[in-house]
C-alpha cells in the first residue's frame, strides 16, 4: 500500500472517528450494541468491502452478532453466520495454544530447537541478507529500533510462540514462527494439523473450521467461504487465492462464530489451564507491549488487553481482541485488506485501529462504564 493509499485510509478513520463523537444526542443514547452495529455498516461502506463479520463474545456466551454484505460474486448470498475467511496470522494463538496443549499432554518438548526444521538455518540466512524488516533489523513507522534476526541464536520452540527469534525482546516475524510445524515433525513429533485438531478445534467445537485448503475435515468451510477482493480505483475486484496451506502462523479458514467457540474453550480452561491465561494478564509488560504465547499484550486505561490482527495482502482482514478484565472478545473478519492498519512489529498497538478503538470506546473504557443506564 504506498502513502497515498494510508493517507486516505487515515482520513476516513478520521472521519467515522468525527462522526461517532459529534452523533446527535438521540444517537449516542442507542445500546452499545446499535452503535457499534451502525459503525461497522458505516465502515463496510467507506472501505467498500463485500463481506465483513463480526462477533462479540461476553461472558463466556455470544452476545452479539453482525454479518454484512454478500459473500458470493453475483451479490445473491448475504453474509450470514457460516460465511467463513482466511483469517491470516489470527491463526497464532489457535496453534500456539494447540502447541501448548500437545506440550502438557507429554507429545512435545518446548525445548527443541527451531533448528530440527532441515530447512531453518539456509532460510535464517538467506532471509536476514533481504530488506524484510523483521528480518535484516530496521525501525518502524514510530521511529522503535527493529532488532535483526540472530541466526546463529539456538532458538528454541519456547522462545519462538514469544517471537524471540531475534533477541530478549520481541519482534514479530511471521516467516520463522512458520517454521514451527517443521520444527515439530523434524523433532519427531505429530503434524501440526493433528495436533491443533485434537487439542483445539475438536475439544473447542469449532464446527465447520478448515486447517488449511488440504483438509480432509475442511468441508462446510470451504463451500462457504468469502473469496478475496481488493479495492482498485474506486471498485472492489476479485482476487486469486493463493495456494499456501496450514502453518502455525496462518491458513485457518473458518467463521467468527468458530473463533468464538476457540475464544470461550479458552477462557473456560477447557483447552490448557487458566493459569497460562491469567499470566498473560499478569505479566509485567513495558511501554512497547509483548508477545507471549501467540498473543499480542498491550494494556488500555488499566486493562490488558489481549490481541491479534490478520493481514493477507490484498485479500483479506481480520483482528480478534480481548479484554480479559470485562470477559469481553470482539472478533471481526473482511474478505478485504481493509481491517488492517499496518501494526507495527516491535510495538502492541491495537488501539491504533479504528475498529478495535471504537469498541473499546463503546464497550470497556471508562467513560463508557460510567454512563448512566
Amino acid at each position: 500500500m504506498d502513502g497515498r493509499q494510508a493517507a486516505t485510509r487515515c482520513r476516513r478513520a478520521l472521519s467515522l472517528i468525527g462522526a461517532l463523537l459529534l452523533a446527535p444526542a438521540a444517537a449516542l443514547a442507542q445500546e452499545p450494541e446499535e452503535q457499534f452495529d451502525a459503525f461497522l455498516e458505516e465502515f463496510r461502506s467507506e472501505h467498500m468491502i463485500p463481506s465483513l463479520s463480526a462477533v462479540i463474545v461476553r461472558d463466556g456466551e455470544v452476545a452479539w452478532e453482525g454479518y454484512y454484505g454478500y459473500y458470493d460474486d453475483e451479490g445473491e448470498r448475504p453474509t450470514n453466520a457460516d460465511t467463513t475467511y482466511k483469517i491470516a496470522s489470527t491463526t497464532k494463538p489457535i496453534s500456539a495454544t494447540a502447541i501448548l496443549a500437545e506440550h502438557l499432554a507429554g507429545g512435545l518438548d518446548l525445548d527443541l530447537p527451531m533448528r530440527s526444521d532441515e530447512g531453518w538455518q539456509e532460510l535464517c540466512d538467506y532471509f536476514a541478507t533481504t530488506p524484510i524488516p523483521f528480518m535484516k533489523g530496521g525501525t518502524d513507522r514510530l521511529g522503535n529500533t527493529i532488532a535483526p534476526v540472530d541466526c546463529k541464536k539456538a532458538t528454541t520452540l519456547a522462545e519462538m510462540l514469544d517471537m524471540r527469534a531475534s533477541g530478549e525482546t520481541f519482534v514479530y516475524n511471521p516467516i520463522l514462527f512458520a517454521r514451527i510445524d517443521r520444527a515439530i515433525e523434524g523433532a519427531g513429533g505429530r503434524p501440526l494439523r493433528a495436533i491443533v485438531r485434537e487439542r483445539v478445534a475438536d475439544p473447542a467445537d469449532m464446527h465447520d473450521t478448515a486447517l488449511g485448503w488440504h483438509d480432509p475435515k475442511g468441508g462446510a468451510a470451504l463451500r462457504n467461504f468469502a473469496f478475496a477482493y481488493h479495492v482498485v480505483d474506486g471498485r472492489a475486484q476479485k482476487q486469486p487465492l493463493s495456494d499456501d496451506d496450514f502453518r502455525a502462523a496462518a491458513g485457518i479458514i473458518a467463521s467468527p462464530r468458530a473463533l468464538a467457540a476457540f475464544d470461550i474453550a479458552f477462557d473456560a480452561g477447557t483447552l490448557i489451564p487458566p493459569s497460562y491465561r491469567q499470566e498473560l494478564v499478569e505479566r509485567e509488560i513495558g511501554p512497547l507491549g509483548d508477545y507471549r504465547l501467540g498473543w499480542f499484550l498491550e494494556d488500555w486505561e488499566g486493562k490488558r488487553l489481549l490481541w491479534h490482527s490478520g493481514w493477507d495482502e490484498q485479500k483479506g482482514s481480520a483482528l480478534y481482541l480481548k479484554v480479559p478484565e470485562k470477559n469481553l472478545t470482539l472478533i471481526v473478519l473482511a474478505n478485504t485488506e481493509a481491517i488492517w492498519w499496518h501494526n507495527s512489529l516491535v510495538k502492541a498497538e491495537v488501539v491504533e485501529s479504528i475498529i478495535a478503538r471504537t469498541f473499546l470506546d463503546i464497550f470497556a473504557s471508562d467513560a463508557a462504564l460510567k454512563k448512566p443506564a
